[in-house]
């Protein structure tokens, strides 16, 4: 069954919200995320208006997150030779994306609560256990298991080699 225009846009929607959190993540604004999941869904070059009508951002907003995205190296800006305007691409590859939030969960998210756990599994282990306490240390290791096996995938997914490309 195709898919209906008001489809489109949901699925569109969700893509541009998922790179807003990935820039969030990385400390970057959702302006800088939805500009630059435009530009890497259009298939051709894309100028500021473009971008602007396309995120629903003004065009001077996106003018600021073009040039901070253009100097971190995500993106490209050229100009043509028949027109005055500026063009942007972008410059990313999108397995080295999918590395960047693989690296960014790992070490933002799972290796800091290990962190913490490990804190106070040390900070418990000098506390009487009670009823209550040995339910809560439990608690913790379950959590710190399954942590430590999500950092194990994580792992072994950012060892996996990537293909050549041609």
């Amino acid at each position: 069954m195709a898919k209906t225009y008001p489809d489109i846009l949901k699925e569109r929607e969700a893509i541009l919200g998922t790179f807003e959190a990935l820039f969030k993540m990385r400390g970057m604004g959702d302006l800088h995320g939805r500009v630059f999941g435009a530009i890497l869904l259009s298939v051709d070059e894309m100028t500021q208006d473009e971008i602007s009508d396309f995120t629903g951002y003004s065009v001077p907003a996106v003018s600021g997150a073009l040039d901070e995205l253009v100097r971190v190296g995500l993106v490209a800006k050229r100009r043509r030779q028949d027109s005055r305007k500026y063009y942007y691409t972008s410059r990313a590859d999108l397995d080295e994306i999918l590395r960047m939030v693989l690296k960014t969960v790992h070490d933002d998210y799972v290796a800091v609560v290990l962190g913490q756990l490990g804190m106070v599994r040390k900070v418990n282990a000098k506390i009487v256990p009670t009823r209550g306490l040995r339910e809560h240390i439990e608690n913790i290791q379950n959590y710190e298991k399954e942590l430590r096996d999500l950092e194990t995938y994580l792992k072994r997914l950012l060892e996996v080699p990537l293909e050549e490309k041609t």
